[in-house]
């Protein structure tokens, strides 16, 4: 009877994980899609980015590598680092990516364990608003420590637009997929003002998929 309970559990497991698969496959090809898909959405950011031959570069919350695989590919020669709390997502990105010029290491976007000034640019993309305030801070605040003197740090998260439809449009997405810090931070339009606290100055701006990302470039002060 246990076993065939166990084989029932192990069923349902399988079942549920290909569920989720499919759904979350589902989900990004929607909130890509005006972006021309992820892929494009990824290069995209890359180009908004102003890299340079020898950068050494770090992905806060890399999840499966996407980003970071897309800065690897580019052949700068400088050191490329992904960061994330999650190992299962780590092991996901080694695998899909094991040939590529970058090192893949679990830690908490608040606690890195690098030296002080060690990176030239710092990529979080769509990890801060699933921290509540007090961890963005801190997260905020160690990133600075680890950048370069004038080092870069690039946020790409989600934006509040204006105009009722693109507005709805992004409340809805936080609130199916995503947690209720990312609602709250939406709504409170928080980030830019703990960005300045960090001790960060924001260079420029860009509104991707109808305005319901923005990309953020900013510099060490």
């Amino acid at each position: 009877m246990t076993e065939r309970l166990s084989k029932f559990g192990y069923v349902v497991s399988r079942v549920f994980s290909t569920w989720i698969s499919c759904y979350n496959s589902a989900f990004n090809f929607l909130f890509y899609l005006p972006c021309g898909g992820e892929t494009s959405f990824r290069r995209r950011c890359f180009k908004f980015a102003s890299l340079a031959a020898g950068d050494s570069i770090l992905d806060v919350c890399c999840g499966a590598g996407e980003l970071t695989s897309v800065i690897a590919r580019q052949g700068l020669t400088g050191q490329v680092f992904g960061v994330d709390i999650s190992e299962s997502a780590l092991d996901l990105a080694r695998r899909k990516t094991p040939r590529i010029p970058a090192t893949f290491l679990r830690a908490s976007a608040d606690c890195l364990p690098f030296d002080s000034s060690r990176f030239d640019k710092c990529f979080v993309s769509f990890g801060l608003h699933h921290m509540g305030g007090k961890q963005r801070r801190r997260t905020l605040i160690e990133i600075h420590r680890i950048l370069a003197p004038k080092g870069t740090l690039y946020v790409i998260d989600y934006n509040l637009p204006e105009s009722g439809l693109r507005r709805l449009t992004a409340v809805a997405f936080t609130k199916l997929d995503e947690s209720k810090e990312a609602y709250q931070m939406l709504q409170s339009r928080s980030l830019t003002n703990e960005i300045r606290k960090a001790r960060f100055q924001i260079e420029r701006r860009d509104l991707a998929c109808q305005g319901i990302i923005q990309l953020l470039e900013m510099v060490k002060m």
